[in-house]
C-alpha cells in the first residue's frame, strides 16, 4: 500500500498535463456559469456543464489509465475514447444519484416521523432506519469502482458493476485506508473552495488547480490500487 500511495502522488509530465485539462475546464465552467447566475438559462447551462464534466472526467480517467498501463498519453485519442465511455459512466452516475435521493428522502421522512413520537419510539425508529439502510448502502459502496473499471477494462456497465462489487468486497480494508487518506484532503480543499475564494480571484485560481491536481492524484492512486490488486 505504501508503494501504491507513493507512486500515486508522484505525477509525471503526462499526468501533470491531465491536471491542466481539468483546471482549464473548471475555470471555463465557473466563468460561464457565473455569467448566467440569475438568468432563466442557468439550469440549461448547468445541465450542459454536467454533461461536459462527465466527458472530461472519463477522458481524464482514460488518460491516467494509459499513462499507467501503456506508459504513454495521446491527447486526441484520449478524448476520442472518452466518447465511448461517456454513456456507461453517465448511467452509473444517474443511478447513484437516484439512490442517494431515495435514501435521503427516506431519512428525512423518518426524521419527520420521530418528531411526533415519544423518545423511546424515536430511538426504535432510528435503530430500524440504520439497520434497514445498512445493507443497501454497503452494496452501493461496493459499486464505487464501476466508473474506473469501465475505463480500465472497457467492459459493459453491468459487468463493471459486478466486477466492482467483487473487487471491493475482497479488498475493503485497502480501500478504507485510501479513503482515510484522501477524504480529509478533499474536505480541506472544498472548504477552501467554498470559504476563502469569494473575494480573492488569485486564491480562487490556486484552489481550482489544487482540485485539479488532487483529482488526478486520486484517480491515479485508485487505478494503481486496482491494477495491483485485481
Amino acid at each position: 500500500m505504501h508503494n501504491i500511495i507513493k507512486n500515486g502522488i508522484l505525477l509525471n509530465k503526462r499526468e501533470f498535463s491531465l491536471s491542466f485539462i481539468v483546471f482549464f475546464y473548471l475555470i471555463i465552467s465557473f466563468a460561464v456559469i457565473s455569467r448566467y447566475v440569475g438568468s432563466d438559462l442557468l439550469p440549461l447551462v448547468q445541465l450542459f456543464f454536467l454533461f461536459a464534466e462527465n466527458y472530461i472526467t472519463v477522458s481524464v480517467y482514460y488518460g491516467v489509465r494509459e499513462s499507467l498501463w501503456e506508459d504513454a498519453l495521446n491527447i486526441p485519442e484520449m478524448f476520442k475514447k472518452g466518447r465511448t465511455f461517456f454513456f456507461r459512466v453517465l448511467a452509473y452516475k444517474v443511478l447513484a444519484g437516484l439512490f442517494i435521493v431515495i435514501v435521503s428522502a427516506f431519512c428525512l421522512s423518518m426524521l419527520e416521523l420521530v418528531k411526533e413520537t415519544s423518545l423511546a419510539s424515536a430511538y426504535l425508529f432510528i435503530a430500524f432506519t440504520v439497520i434497514w439502510l445498512s445493507v443497501p448502502i454497503y452494496l452501493f459502496f461496493l459499486t464505487a469502482f464501476t466508473p474506473l473499471i469501465i475505463v480500465a477494462e472497457d467492459i459493459s456497465f453491468v459487468k463493471a458493476l459486478k466486477t466492482s462489487v467483487l473487487f471491493l468486497r475482497e479488498r475493503i480494508a485497502g480501500i478504507i485506508q485510501l479513503l482515510l487518506l484522501f477524504l480529509p484532503i478533499w474536505f480541506l480543499v472544498f472548504f477552501l473552495l467554498k470559504g476563502y475564494n469569494e473575494s480573492n480571484p488569485i486564491l480562487h485560481i490556486i484552489v481550482f488547480y489544487l482540485v485539479s491536481i488532487l483529482e488526478v492524484i486520486t484517480v491515479k492512486t485508485f487505478l494503481l490500487f486496482y491494477k495491483t490488486e485485481r
